[in-house]
């Protein structure tokens, strides 16, 4: 049986990890706040123009960390602040302005600057035709998991995929109409796995399917899935192709494989017997050698 686990996506992680940052960060601001009010209003009530200009560190700091929200809410808090108990003077309007404007601006580019590197980083794991990942982020993940499996005692399936014929098709159909069924495959594999399971473009029309804390039946099962998906769909009747197969080949850590790499040579020596046995069809490696010795 599958079972479901918690997603793992370094990125997501990634994401965490700076979300609590983010919080640690947090805390000290709200209590600056807090402190320059007291200061002002208790220690120094004569100077409060003076140490005003804390406030405007701390919303620096607040727009620095938590983009426009955090400018918008720390200006809000200063300006509060400065009306209630500081002097009211010609030159107190000046200074809410040019907080007001500084907090937005660099909010507003520290939004900027955290989306880009947000979306670059994105690109970098993805494979731009497919919309999978791509063999670099396999290849991490590949790791993560391997570690997590010795870590669990659990296990790690991988599913290596090929299309049948495919360079024929490309030559007989053009490399528009193979980028399509590339693009068409892709769209079959992630509907047929769960959330946690890492669909990549292994290269060229070689996929990879990592299925963790999955059993060598679970992933067979997922894998002719998979394979009669392909088979059974509209894309050969809706581009005048005729029908696409696709074969695959099953390995599962450490039942199989004593590392990443074998694990790999070993998914992918199944994907071969499955393509030298007639294609449109799965191989789950090791499955050959215990059926000859059974009939033995």
């Amino acid at each position: 049986m599958i079972q479901y686990l918690k997603s793992t996506n370094p990125f997501e992680n990634k994401e965490t990890a700076m979300e609590k940052k983010r919080l640690f960060v947090l805390a000290p601001i709200i209590a600056g706040f807090f402190a320059v009010a007291f200061v002002q209003i208790f220690v120094y009530p004569g100077r409060q123009q003076e140490v005003w200009h804390l406030f405007e560190i701390l919303t620096v700091l607040a727009a620095f960390a938590f983009y426009l929200p955090g400018a918008a809410l720390g200006a809000i808090a200063s300006i509060a602040v400065g009306l209630k108990f500081i002097p009211s003077t010609s030159g107190m309007m000046l200074d809410y302005s040019r907080l007001a404007l500084m907090a937005g601006v660099i909010g507003w580019y520290a939004s900027r600057q955290h989306f880009q590197q947000e979306h670059l980083g994105r690109l970098l794991m993805v494979d731009r035709l497919t919309g999978l990942h791509n063999y670099s982020y396999f290849i991490d993940r590949l790791d993560e998991e391997r570690q997590r499996a010795d870590r669990f005692g659990s296990r790690l399936s991988l599913i290596m995929l090929d299309i049948d014929y495919f360079k024929p098709f490309n030559d007989k159909f053009g490399h528009q109409k193979g980028n399509e069924l590339l693009k068409h495959m892709a769209e079959i594999f992630k509907v047929q796995v769960r959330g946690v399971d890492i669909v990549s473009r292994y290269g060229g029309e070689e996929f990879a399917i990592l299925l963790p804390n999955t059993s060598h039946g679970a992933a067979e099962e997922v894998a002719e899935r998979i394979r009669a998906g392909v088979e059974i769909s509209d894309f050969g009747a809706t581009s005048g192709t005729g029908t696409c197969t696709i074969s695959a080949g099953v390995a599962t850590y450490p039942t199989d494989a004593d590392d990443d790499l074998q694990l790999i040579d070993r998914a992918d020596e199944a994907l071969y017997r499955a393509k030298e046995g007639g294609r449109n069809r799965v191989v789950v490696f090791g499955a050959e050698n215990s059926k000859q010795e059974a009939i033995s």
